[in-house]
Order: C-alpha cells, then sequence, then structure tokens
C-alpha cells in the first residue's frame, strides 16, 4: 500500500490488518468503516485511507465485470 511508516498509528494498523482479508468485498467493507470512524471521531481521514478505497472499488468493479 505504499510508505505506512508515515501513517498514524491506527491506520497503518486497519491497512496491515487488509493483508489478512482475502475477500474484497470485506476489505472495502472495513475500510469504509474505517473512513467512517474517523469521520464520527471529527478527524480527518488519512489519504492513505481514501486511496486504499479508491483501489479496492476499482479492483471490485474489475472483478465484477470479469477482468
Amino acid at each position: 500500500m505504499g510508505r505506512r511508516n508515515d501513517l498514524p498509528n491506527d491506520c497503518a494498523e486497519i491497512l496491515e490488518n487488509l493483508d489478512d482479508i482475502v475477500d474484497l468485498r470485506m476489505a472495502y467493507a472495513h475500510v469504509q468503516d474505517s473512513i467512517r470512524q474517523y469521520s464520527v471521531a471529527g478527524r480527518p481521514v488519512p489519504e492513505a485511507l481514501r486511496r486504499c478505497e479508491k483501489h479496492l472499488l476499482t479492483e471490485l468493479t474489475a472483478q465484477s465485470q470479469g477482468r
């Protein structure tokens, strides 16, 4: 996912946990939930988390189209 050592600890941990998730839909839901938690807490969402969300959505779209 990139340089995780530049991320807040909780964000780096979220991205590390994605390595264990095999189902892309579950990974996407996990990232969305994490983004929601940042927003609810009034904290800015790390750009790496936003990029991860976009990447997973692209992968899910390609997968649904049989690519």
